[in-house]
Protein backbone atom coordinates (compact mmCIF):
# COMPACT_ATOMS: atom_id res chain seq x y z
CA UNK A 1 0.00 0.00 0.00
CA UNK A 2 2.93 2.68 0.89
CA UNK A 3 4.56 1.91 -2.64
CA UNK A 4 1.11 2.64 -4.42
CA UNK A 5 1.11 6.18 -2.37
CA UNK A 6 4.57 6.92 -3.20
CA UNK A 7 3.95 5.87 -7.06
CA UNK A 8 0.67 8.22 -6.90
CA UNK A 9 2.95 11.13 -5.47
CA UNK A 10 5.45 10.76 -7.89
CA UNK A 11 2.98 10.76 -10.47
CA UNK A 12 1.24 13.55 -9.28
CA UNK A 13 4.35 15.82 -9.49
CA UNK A 14 5.51 14.29 -12.41
CA UNK A 15 2.13 15.96 -13.87
CA UNK A 16 2.74 19.46 -12.68
CA UNK A 17 5.83 18.84 -14.99
CA UNK A 18 4.12 17.49 -17.54
CA UNK A 19 1.07 20.02 -17.34
CA UNK A 20 3.22 23.31 -17.28
CA UNK A 21 5.05 22.06 -20.16
CA UNK A 22 1.70 21.49 -21.97
CA UNK A 23 0.57 24.85 -21.12
CA UNK A 24 3.89 26.71 -22.90
CA UNK A 25 5.96 26.88 -19.56
CA UNK A 26 9.31 26.36 -20.64
CA UNK A 27 12.29 24.35 -18.35
CA UNK A 28 14.15 27.33 -17.94
CA UNK A 29 10.87 28.93 -16.43
CA UNK A 30 9.87 25.82 -14.60
CA UNK A 31 13.86 26.29 -13.35
CA UNK A 32 13.45 29.77 -12.34
CA UNK A 33 10.19 29.02 -10.72
CA UNK A 34 11.85 26.16 -8.52
CA UNK A 35 14.68 28.38 -7.76
CA UNK A 36 12.28 31.30 -6.34
CA UNK A 37 9.87 29.18 -4.77
CA UNK A 38 11.83 25.97 -3.65
CA UNK A 39 14.12 28.67 -1.39
CA UNK A 40 10.91 29.63 0.42
CA UNK A 41 9.47 26.05 0.79
CA UNK A 42 13.17 25.12 2.30
CA UNK A 43 12.91 28.27 4.66
CA UNK A 44 9.58 27.01 6.07
CA UNK A 45 9.44 26.20 9.56
CA UNK A 46 6.68 23.27 10.30
CA UNK A 47 5.71 23.64 6.27
CA UNK A 48 5.13 27.10 6.43
CA UNK A 49 7.48 30.39 5.03
CA UNK A 50 8.17 32.78 7.41
CA UNK A 51 5.67 35.01 5.33
CA UNK A 52 2.92 32.68 5.55
CA UNK A 53 3.47 32.23 9.29
CA UNK A 54 3.20 35.83 9.61
CA UNK A 55 -0.09 37.61 11.19
CA UNK A 56 0.21 40.98 9.70
CA UNK A 57 -2.92 43.02 8.19
CA UNK A 58 -3.72 41.92 4.49
CA UNK A 59 -3.46 45.11 2.25
CA UNK A 60 -5.63 45.57 -0.67
CA UNK A 61 -4.19 43.88 -3.92
CA UNK A 62 -3.78 47.67 -5.74
CA UNK A 63 -2.59 48.99 -2.64
CA UNK A 64 0.41 50.31 -4.32
CA UNK A 65 0.60 51.00 -7.59
CA UNK A 66 1.89 48.58 -10.44
CA UNK A 67 4.71 49.43 -12.58
CA UNK A 68 4.70 50.54 -16.04
CA UNK A 69 7.51 48.34 -17.36
CA UNK A 70 7.66 44.62 -16.94
CA UNK A 71 10.37 43.40 -14.27
CA UNK A 72 12.33 40.48 -13.64
CA UNK A 73 10.94 37.51 -11.95
CA UNK A 74 11.33 38.36 -8.02
CA UNK A 75 14.03 36.36 -5.97
CA UNK A 76 13.50 34.36 -3.16
CA UNK A 77 14.45 37.34 -0.43
CA UNK A 78 12.15 39.38 -1.76
CA UNK A 79 8.98 36.89 -1.79
CA UNK A 80 10.25 36.55 1.74
CA UNK A 81 9.46 40.43 2.44
CA UNK A 82 6.93 40.71 0.26
CA UNK A 83 3.55 41.69 2.19
CA UNK A 84 0.61 39.79 2.31
CA UNK A 85 -2.57 40.89 -0.08
CA UNK A 86 -5.81 40.43 -0.54
CA UNK A 87 -7.27 39.48 -3.63
CA UNK A 88 -10.61 40.69 -5.35
CA UNK A 89 -12.43 37.98 -4.24
CA UNK A 90 -12.04 34.73 -2.54
CA UNK A 91 -14.09 31.63 -1.92
CA UNK A 92 -14.46 28.77 0.88
CA UNK A 93 -12.11 26.31 -0.97
CA UNK A 94 -9.29 28.92 -1.31
CA UNK A 95 -10.05 30.07 2.40
CA UNK A 96 -6.14 28.76 3.63
CA UNK A 97 -3.88 30.02 0.67
CA UNK A 98 -2.63 33.27 1.21
CA UNK A 99 -1.36 35.76 -1.61
CA UNK A 100 1.81 38.08 -1.52
CA UNK A 101 2.88 40.75 -4.13
CA UNK A 102 5.99 42.08 -5.34
CA UNK A 103 5.74 44.56 -7.77
CA UNK A 104 3.57 43.39 -10.62
CA UNK A 105 4.63 39.66 -9.78
CA UNK A 106 1.91 37.50 -7.59
CA UNK A 107 2.37 34.49 -5.64
CA UNK A 108 -0.60 32.59 -4.29
CA UNK A 109 0.61 29.75 -1.42
CA UNK A 110 -1.68 27.57 -0.44
CA UNK A 111 0.42 25.39 2.49
CA UNK A 112 -2.38 22.93 3.66
CA UNK A 113 -4.26 21.46 0.61
CA UNK A 114 -2.65 18.02 -1.16
CA UNK A 115 -2.01 19.42 -4.24
CA UNK A 116 -1.95 16.21 -7.03
CA UNK A 117 -1.27 18.74 -10.28
CA UNK A 118 -1.57 22.64 -11.08
CA UNK A 119 -2.54 23.79 -14.61
CA UNK A 120 -3.05 27.08 -16.55
CA UNK A 121 -6.20 26.32 -18.27
CA UNK A 122 -6.06 29.62 -20.60
CA UNK A 123 -4.28 33.02 -20.62
CA UNK A 124 -0.60 33.98 -21.20
CA UNK A 125 1.89 31.75 -20.10
CA UNK A 126 4.71 34.52 -19.82
CA UNK A 127 6.03 34.08 -16.48
CA UNK A 128 3.91 31.55 -15.14
CA UNK A 129 5.11 29.54 -12.73
CA UNK A 130 4.12 26.28 -10.41
CA UNK A 131 5.42 24.21 -7.23
CA UNK A 132 3.90 21.45 -5.65
CA UNK A 133 5.19 20.91 -2.32
CA UNK A 134 7.05 17.69 -1.45
CA UNK A 135 5.68 15.39 1.09
CA UNK A 136 6.37 15.70 4.60
CA UNK A 137 5.21 14.99 8.33
CA UNK A 138 5.29 11.10 7.24
CA UNK A 139 2.96 11.50 4.87
CA UNK A 140 3.19 10.39 0.86
CA UNK A 141 1.37 12.59 -0.49
CA UNK A 142 2.16 16.12 -1.91
CA UNK A 143 0.62 19.19 0.66
CA UNK A 144 1.05 22.62 -0.30
CA UNK A 145 1.65 24.32 -3.30
CA UNK A 146 1.90 27.79 -5.11
CA UNK A 147 1.10 29.72 -8.31
CA UNK A 148 3.48 33.02 -9.44
CA UNK A 149 2.59 35.13 -12.21
CA UNK A 150 3.26 38.67 -13.54
CA UNK A 151 0.04 41.11 -13.30
CA UNK A 152 -0.01 43.26 -16.15
CA UNK A 153 -2.42 45.31 -17.53
CA UNK A 154 -4.23 43.41 -20.72
CA UNK A 155 -3.52 39.79 -19.06
CA UNK A 156 -6.37 37.52 -18.92
CA UNK A 157 -5.59 33.82 -17.53
CA UNK A 158 -7.09 30.78 -15.47
CA UNK A 159 -5.34 28.57 -13.30
CA UNK A 160 -6.52 24.92 -11.75
CA UNK A 161 -5.37 23.32 -8.71
CA UNK A 162 -6.15 19.81 -8.63
CA UNK A 163 -6.52 17.65 -5.55
CA UNK A 164 -6.83 14.21 -4.91
CA UNK A 165 -10.36 12.75 -4.15
CA UNK A 166 -13.24 9.85 -4.98
CA UNK A 167 -14.29 9.35 -8.15
CA UNK A 168 -14.20 7.19 -11.40
CA UNK A 169 -11.03 6.35 -11.16
CA UNK A 170 -10.85 5.43 -7.34
CA UNK A 171 -10.03 7.30 -4.28
CA UNK A 172 -7.11 9.22 -6.13
CA UNK A 173 -9.11 10.87 -8.84
CA UNK A 174 -7.72 14.68 -9.72
CA UNK A 175 -10.42 16.43 -9.17
CA UNK A 176 -10.67 20.20 -9.29
CA UNK A 177 -10.15 22.31 -5.89
CA UNK A 178 -9.52 26.12 -6.50
CA UNK A 179 -9.81 28.02 -9.69
CA UNK A 180 -7.75 31.07 -10.14
CA UNK A 181 -8.46 33.95 -12.62
CA UNK A 182 -6.55 36.87 -13.46
CA UNK A 183 -7.52 39.55 -15.69
CA UNK A 184 -6.79 43.36 -15.92
CA UNK A 185 -8.83 44.85 -18.82
CA UNK A 186 -7.55 47.73 -20.61
CA UNK A 187 -10.14 50.12 -19.06
CA UNK A 188 -10.04 49.26 -16.00
CA UNK A 189 -8.19 51.30 -13.04
CA UNK A 190 -6.88 47.93 -11.14
CA UNK A 191 -6.89 44.12 -12.07
CA UNK A 192 -9.43 41.78 -10.61
CA UNK A 193 -8.26 38.26 -9.16
CA UNK A 194 -9.87 35.70 -7.57
CA UNK A 195 -9.02 32.07 -5.98
CA UNK A 196 -12.55 29.75 -5.59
Amino acid sequence: MRLRFAWIAWMAAGMAGVLAAAAGTSGAQQDGARSAAAPASAQQDGGRSAAATDAGEERPLDAEPFPAEPSKQPTAAEWKAAPRVRLSRTGPAAAGCRAYRTREWLRIRCPELTVSAISLLGGKTEGVAFWIDPPRGGSELPRGGEVMFPIRRGDRRVIQILTFGPGYDGPFTLLPAIVVQEQWLDDEPAPTVTAS
